[in-house]
């Protein structure tokens, strides 16, 4: 068998992996139910955990929105292949060869591009110095002192897995539509790629007008993420103005 089945009864098929297949329910599920250091840590902390604590640090240093969702997906792999610990991954090229695959195609998937050098630089200091905290707090040996350079408080507590999904699920979601509405503007000015702006624009209607918008917006009211997390897309004036001003000029 050359496949996994998902939770929702979906085959996947890690070595030759389908983008349409990709899906971030699968990978909040799987990742929240993964604990972190092959399970060596003081208690349960999930990958999902791992994922949202450098998502939060990137916030905290003001990159982009793509930086910012590529670090709460940069173990997405590991929902459809595990991992393995680093002193063995070493010794298996081939593993390394689809792990680095698969994880290119989730970025892709969900970002629209190739990470730059700049970006993927960004993304794994990060995940050293949130590694570094895991170390500090969980551990019985500090690894080193990088987790004095985190702008953030990762505190590294248990969290059920279901509200720790949900969490994962619903920056995704923001961080998507956020990118989304960025890009439209952009079209906007620049009157390029209609076709383009107007699937752009049909995807951000759909998401304002939703209930997944209004509970985000709702959460966002109480004040339940990060205070830098970049939520143009949760402005209601911000969506409305922009759906206006693109009907205004189609007309």
């Amino acid at each position: 068998m050359s496949y996994i089945t998902t939770v929702p009864g979906k085959h996947f098929y890690p070595l030759n992996p389908i983008p349409q297949n990709i899906d971030i329910e699968d990978i909040a599920h799987a990742l929240s139910l993964i604990c972190r250091a092959n399970g060596h840590f003081k208690h349960f902390y999930s990958v999902a955990q791992h994922s949202i604590a450098c998502a939060v640090e990137a916030i905290e240093r003001g990159f982009s929105s793509e930086v910012i969702l590529a670090c709460l997906l940069h173990d997405a792999s590991e929902a459809y292949l595990c991992d393995v610990t680093r002193p063995v991954k070493k010794q298996l090229p081939q593993y390394l060869r689809a792990e680095e695959k698969l994880q290119g195609v989730i970025w892709k998937c969900f970002i629209g591009r190739e990470l730059t050098d700049t970006e993927l630089n960004q993304i794994f200091e990060i995940d050293d110095h949130i590694l570094s905290q895991e170390f500090h707090l969980l551990m019985p040996e500090d690894l080193n002192e990088d987790y004095r350079k985190l702008k953030s408080e990762c505190t590294c507590d248990y969290q059920d897995p279901q509200e720790v999904k949900k969490q994962f699920i619903q920056l995704a979601r923001i961080l998507r539509y956020e990118m989304t509405m960025r890009e439209a503007e952009q079209l906007m000015r620049t009157k390029e790629n209609t076709d383009r702006l107007q699937s752009l624009i049909g995807e951000l209607e759909a998401y304002y007008t939703s209930d997944e918008w209004k509970r985000d917006f709702t959460d966002d009211e109480k004040g339940l993420f990060p205070k830098k997390l970049p939520r143009g897309v949760l402005s209601e004036d911000g969506v409305y103005n922009l759906l206006e001003e693109y009907r205004e000029e189609s007309k």
